[in-house]
């Protein structure tokens, strides 16, 4: 990763600051959702409500992960350029692990959400909040996925491309929810599928969450979005 020069390190400053208020954005926002999904959630009876606004808090601890990662970052100092890449590449690699954890506590809380739904047979009293919720976010959370995706790819950051996949599996978390819920309004007997579909994704969350970490520690780690862009 390059720090040193004076053309890069304005443009990487730039860049930095975008990451850190797209950070802020979606720190806010997932507050926010959760409040809102825990609340609504709990008010309908809908189990899969109020875990999707747990799921806004793990996404909320990532980006938190992340915010800390840039605001922290090492300034360009060229009597101390070894010593300042090895901090921020010490940075890279905590954050990244720490977003693979969140990936493995994401998808646990996914798979055991769906599992204790498919056993009980539990059917929310209505599903216009989930659908109204799931409608919204999936626009909002679209736009911060494609922000960090590129922010990961310009500032070459192993942290941001993986808060950029966190931000994917909650937009298929999302999918999941708008779909379930739009399927119980039209048919009260496919309560089971969003369910179903939610352990299939919960299973790829813990495969990326192992992948991240397995990458974070391989001697080959250079901080870069190499392994996830």
């Amino acid at each position: 990763m390059k720090f040193f020069s004076k053309k890069d390190s304005i443009s990487r400053s730039r860049l930095l600051k975008y990451a850190v208020y797209v950070c802020i954005f979606t720190i806010l926002w997932n507050v926010a959702e959760g409040v809102v999904s825990i609340f609504f959630g709990s008010e309908n009876d809908s189990v899969s409500l109020v875990f999707f606004g747990v799921d806004s808090f793990i996404e909320v601890t990532s980006a938190c992960l992340v915010l800390w990662r840039f605001l922290t970052e090492s300034k360009p100092d060229e009597e101390r350029a070894t010593q300042i890449l090895e901090e921020n590449l010490s940075k890279e690699k905590k954050c990244t692990m720490g977003i693979g954890l969140l990936f493995i506590l994401l998808s646990l809380a996914t798979i055991s959400d769906a599992t204790v739904s498919l056993i009980q047979k539990r059917q929310p009293e209505t599903a216009i909040a989930g659908l109204i919720i799931s409608s919204i976010s999936l626009s909002f959370m679209f736009f911060l996925w494609l922000s960090k995706k590129y922010l990961a790819k310009m500032l070459n950051s192993s942290t941001m491309a993986s808060e950029a996949q966190c931000s994917l599996a909650c937009i298929k978390i999302t999918f999941i929810l708008f779909l379930g819920s739009l399927l119980y309004m039209i048919w009260k007997g496919g309560w089971w599928l969003d369910s179903a579909a939610a352990i299939i994704l919960g299973v790829l969350f813990a495969k990326e969450g192992v992948d991240i970490i397995l990458w974070a520690r391989s001697k080959n780690f250079n901080g870069g979005c190499c392994k996830h862009c």
